[in-house]
């Protein structure tokens, strides 16, 4: 399971899944408790990459509201940098 440490204790849980669903698992041989923690670790990491995600495009607001009021170094740097011209 990825994201997981397999040296954690595993602990039971109580979920309620539909029947059909239970069934057809077990029946093609599926162990139950690892896709239910595939799909959590699957899901933290959805969740995980939403966070990221909206932090990365509030840093990039707050950026664009800085250049906005400031202007950018690129900018400052060429404004006072004297050119010779070409003869």
């Amino acid at each position: 399971m990825a994201g997981s440490n397999r040296k954690t204790p595993k602990r039971p849980v109580n979920v309620t899944l539909n029947s059909n669903l239970v069934a057809r698992a077990k029946a093609d041989g599926l162990n139950l408790s690892a896709v239910a923690g595939e799909a959590v670790a699957a899901a933290l990491a959805r969740v995980a990459r939403a966070r990221f995600e909206a932090e990365v495009a509030q840093a990039c607001k707050a950026h664009e509201r800085y250049l906005a009021d400031n202007g950018s170094l690129g900018d400052a740097v060429w404004a006072e940098t004297e050119f010779d011209e070409p003869a």
